[in-house]
């Protein structure tokens, strides 16, 4: 009895001050979340990338998990640099101790369209230095999954215009085309146009039978160097997604 009566005041101290810490508010995610959007649509990627803690993992669809800030820089960079924006919507978001959380949608724009649509989910940890950064972010899309090769494929459109005409098409030809390179990405059947009284405008009708894997080869250092290397003009480019 001494001991329990030795050990309550200690108990009630305790449980007072487990009470009176309030609730943490969770629009320090959110807010912090308002800023990934903004980095991203102001091609701000050292600013994206310090919103991320060191060992970060990334989730995407489709794609092996990867980790760290590097892993962040060349996702997002890639993104940035093909001109994909993206419009973030909260769900919602809550804080216990040093562990946040956030759910919510998205929605990926490309040449001025719609081309994506899902959901994500982020845990978030408060950094020694007070700023909550995310630790795990995982996303998926909407889109229905497709067949494979040989079964539904969805139609794609895109134009752009090229530097030189004549060396964008002969990237198309031979050898380690980019056939090759897009059939490895979920779509195996691309034909290439080209306006006749403008040879600078060019265009791809494309067959995806997972359209995941094509905007994650797209938005990669490979795509975007290939893309660089056949002198197309990134901010001419126009994606047209098929409607039914």
């Amino acid at each position: 009895m001494k001991r329990l009566l030795t050990a309550l005041p200690v108990l009630l101290m305790i449980t007072a001050c487990y009470q009176a810490t309030p609730a943490a508010d969770p629009s320090v995610i959110t807010s912090r979340s308002d800023a990934w959007e903004e980095a991203l649509g102001a091609k701000d990627i050292d600013a994206l990338v310090d919103l991320y803690t060191n060992d970060a993992r990334l989730m995407p669809p489709n794609m092996a998990m990867s980790s760290g800030r590097e892993a962040v820089r060349e996702m997002f960079g890639g993104m940035i640099e093909a001109g994909v924006g993206i419009d973030l919507t909260s769900i919602t978001a809550s804080v216990s101790g040093e562990i946040g959380f956030h759910v919510g949608t998205y929605a990926v724009q490309a040449g001025g369209e719609v081309v994506d649509t899902g959901k994500f989910m982020e845990t978030w940890q408060r950094g020694v230095d007070g700023q909550w950064r995310i630790a795990n972010d995982i996303w998926n899309s909407d889109m229905p999954a497709t067949a494979g090769a040989d079964g539904p494929m969805t139609h794609l459109m895109i134009t752009h215009e090229v530097d030189d005409p004549d060396l964008w098409l002969a990237a198309w030809s031979g050898d380690n085309s980019r056939h090759d390179l897009f059939a490895a990405n979920g779509a195996a059947h691309v034909h290439t146009f080209q306006n006749a009284d403008h040879p600078n405008l060019t265009g791809l009708v494309i067959a995806v039978s997972d359209m995941n894997a094509l905007h994650a080869m797209l938005g990669s250092e490979e795509g975007m160097a290939a893309a660089a290397e056949d002198g197309v003009r990134a901010d001419t480019m126009i994606m047209l997604m098929e409607t039914d």
